[in-house]
Parts: structure tokens; C-alpha cells; sequence
């Protein structure tokens, strides 16, 4: 990235979409509700899960001064990315919708970055926006990363749970129809004996009937 080094143009953006963050996620926010078929106000429930997205903007606008500030090693990004992840699938997205999310969320930014370009005075190649472009790509994609991870791993938790719970269910049926069997394959055997009473071969095939 030696092409963007000092370059003043992603300085700019950086500070750019701090500062436009409550508005970039409004965008996002009113684009992913015409997208899903969940109520705008259980996208972001709370307060506090609003707050995740400007903080992830916060994650990428680092990026996009300086790509040494890995996303992933950023606890405090990865730790909101993963919590909208498991947001995500409490709500019921698919993993298109999560995915679509963060192409919305990409688009809306590199919308951004342009219209910050073309109306700011600060000198640039066309080569340095590319860079620029390929980092906020970068960004999006790593935070896309941690989400959707944590999407996953939930996904698989519940369809893990899911299949103990069916396994447990047939080794309990399995159970319950061997001692019917059993059962009914004694009384048979019994009644089978020639010295047994009449009211007790009554009393055994009653019991075939029940277990049957």
C-alpha cells in the first residue's frame, strides 16, 4: 500500500465517516428495513445495540487512516461485530440477509467516500481513491468476517442441539418399544403353554393388545 502512504485523501475520509457515522448508519439502518421483513425498530432494539454500527464505523474509519490498525486484533470492533451477529440470528436472518446487510453497508460507504472525493479540495491520484476504495473494502469485509462467524457458529450450535435432542428422542423410543415387545413376546410364549388357565390366557392376550 506504499501508493497511499501520507496520502491526505484517506486522512480525510477517516475523519469524514467519524463524523458522519449517525448518518451513515440512518442510511443503512433505512435500507436494511426495506430489505427484511423485520420491524425497523428490531433491527437495532435498544440503544445500545444502535450504538454498534457507529462504532463499527468508528473500527473502519481507523482502518482507512491506517491498515497497521487491523480490525481483527480490535477487540472492541470484533466484540460489536460479534454481537450483531448474534442479533442477527435471535431475530431470524438468513445468512443472505446478513450478507446482504454488509453489501449494503459497503455500498453506502463507498457512495460515501466518492461524494467526499469529488467535493473536497484535497489533492489525489486516481490510483490513491482506488487504495482508498480497496480499504474500506477491506474493513467491511473483516468485520463481515466476524459477524458472520458468529452467525455460523450459533447456526450450528442450534441445529447441534436440535439433533441430540432427536438422538435422545429415539433412544427413548427405542426403549419404550423393546419393553412393549419384550412384553407382548412373553405373554406369547406363556400362552403358548397348554397348562395355562383360561382367565390367565384372558389376562396375557389383554396385555398383547395393550402393549400392541
Amino acid at each position: 500500500m506504499a501508493l497511499i502512504d501520507n496520502c491526505p485523501l484517506a486522512d480525510l475520509l477517516a475523519n469524514r465517516i467519524r463524523e458522519s457515522r449517525d448518518d451513515l448508519t440512518a442510511r443503512g439502518l433505512e435500507r436494511i428495513a426495506a430489505r427484511v421483513s423485520v420491524d425497523p425498530r428490531r433491527i437495532f432494539p435498544t440503544q445500545d445495540l444502535l450504538n454498534h454500527v457507529p462504532i463499527l464505523m468508528d473500527g473502519i474509519a481507523a482502518y482507512v487512516a491506517n491498515p497497521a490498525s487491523i480490525i481483527s486484533s480490535d477487540m472492541a470492533v470484533v466484540d460489536k461485530a460479534r454481537e450483531l451477529g448474534a442479533l442477527r440470528h435471535a431475530q431470524g436472518f438468513d445468512q443472505y440477509q446478513i450478507l446482504k446487510e454488509f453489501e449494503i453497508l459497503g455500498g453506502i460507504l463507498l457512495n460515501f467516500i466518492g461524494e467526499v472525493a469529488e467535493t473536497s479540495n484535497v489533492e489525489c491520484s486516481k490510483g490513491e481513491l482506488i487504495a482508498c476504495a480497496q480499504r474500506v473494502f477491506h474493513a467491511v469485509s473483516l468485520i463481515q468476517q466476524a459477524t458472520s462467524t458468529q452467525f455460523l457458529q450459533l447456526v450450528t450450535d442450534r441445529v447441534a442441539e436440535r439433533e441430540e435432542r432427536l438422538r435422545a428422542f429415539n433412544r427413548a423410543l427405542t426403549h419404550e418399544f423393546r419393553n412393549r415387545i419384550g412384553a407382548s413376546l412373553g405373554a406369547g410364549l406363556i400362552l403358548e403353554m397348554p397348562e395355562i388357565a383360561q382367565a390367565k390366557r384372558s389376562e396375557l392376550a389383554a396385555l398383547i393388545v395393550r402393549n400392541i
